[in-house]
């Protein structure tokens, strides 16, 4: 991930530096300073509103070091979403204080806030209600497990509900460990394939009723709902991808969208795309993993061919790449040696391969959610 540090001062270019040191250790860092106190290493700017516009679109964390009128002006422009937004952090260029402004859960603002203070000595704010009140984040929950928000102002009614002290009820098909949350109910499917609360012991006393809102963590949709369904899609699958020299993006997407269809996935699943070290640089690959927001993994010959497995072996590939197989091998070793899910399917050039990996859902933090 890339940040970004923005000063305006003469003080604050100093700030600039000081914390552009230390974040670099931890990620690729950039300072930028008004044009009058820019230092060595530190980029010249004039007009931050284009600065921040090339910024938004590269950057997963942007820190403002000066007025938060400043930053909220120059960032009001181009607010998307809080899945796509990056992480934006305002301090003071005494660093007194440091504020997570935008993207403080699914952007990880807050987390990045309270390492900034820690790096700076700096007082963190954070004014995102669940973390005020210790309660169970479904945003922050998602982002840690790698899931996808199908309906993203569901986050309210859950966090809104939580908030208020009621109950919500939880029910995923894939296996989770960990302490459940306060006010978090498990829920089961019974014999007439309806939700109900499940007993966490034989004979153990509970409410019957079901929550009228609940999280259901499902690859597919669900015959059975809650009442208000906050629904999360795990991202489950690698995309092992080949394709000649010069396919574009549009025509690799068209074809991925295709073989989606063909076996009834959903694109949302996809968690990574997947190929030989020799499309690294494939332009119209990484087209296509930028659009749909999933990294791309590259392997060598080598290390495909010792993938274990049966893959449909093809000559002329081995003569060209150094591998029977592409696609195939790289969906498995990307996905961790998942089960191919999509064998491999080709058309136009274009080979496509899929493979999942189940993964187990956890709840990292205390049954407050934090």
């Amino acid at each position: 991930m890339k940040a970004a540090i923005i000063s305006f001062t003469a003080r604050g270019a100093l700030k600039n530096r000081e914390l552009a040191a230390l974040l670099r250790k931890k990620l690729s860092c950039t300072g930028y300073s008004f044009y009058k106190y820019a230092l060595e290493g530190q980029t010249a700017f004039r007009e931050v509103r284009s600065l921040t516009e090339t910024l938004f679109s590269s950057c997963g964390l942007l820190i403002f070091i000066g007025a938060a009128g400043i930053a909220v002006r120059a960032i009001a422009p181009f607010l998307k979403e809080k899945d796509r937004d990056p992480a934006v952090l305002v301090m003071d260029e005494h660093a007194v204080h440091v504020v997570s402004l935008l993207s403080g859960h699914l952007g990880g603002g807050n987390d990045w806030c309270r390492q900034v203070a820690l790096l700076t000595g700096a007082e963190p704010v954070i004014t995102t209600a669940t973390d005020l009140n210790g309660v169970f984040a479904v945003d922050l929950f998602a982002r840690d497990n790698g899931l996808f928000i199908e309906k993203r102002e569901r986050i309210k009614e859950v966090s809104g509900r939580l908030l208020h002290g009621e109950k919500v009820g939880f029910y995923s098909e894939l296996p989770w460990e960990g302490e459940l949350p306060e006010l978090l109910v498990p829920c089961e499917k019974g014999g007439d394939g309806l939700l109900r609360p499940r007993l966490v012991e034989e004979g153990e006393k509970g409410d019957s009723g079901l929550p009228e809102c609940g999280i259901i963590i499902a690859a597919q949709p669900q015959a059975v709902r809650f009442p208000v369904t906050c629904r999360l899609i795990p991202k489950d699958l690698t995309v092992g991808i080949g394709c000649r020299k010069g396919r574009s993006g549009a025509e690799l997407s068209e074809f991925l969208q295709t073989v989606f269809q063909k076996f009834d996935l959903d694109k949302r699943r996809i968690a990574r795309f997947a190929s030989i070290s020799l499309k690294e640089k494939e332009a119209g690959i990484l087209e296509l993993a930028f659009a749909e927001r999933a990294p791309f993994l590259t392997f060598t010959a080598q290390e495909l061919e010792a993938v274990p497995g049966k893959f449909e072996a093809s000559g002329f590939v081995r003569k060209t790449v150094g591998v029977d197989n592409v696609c195939e091998r790289a969906a498995v070793l990307g996905s961790g040696g998942g089960r191919l899910l999509v064998p491999r399917q080709a058309a136009g050039g274009i080979t496509i391969a899929a493979a999942q990996r189940m993964p187990v859902i956890r709840f990292y933090r205390n049954d407050k959610g934090n």
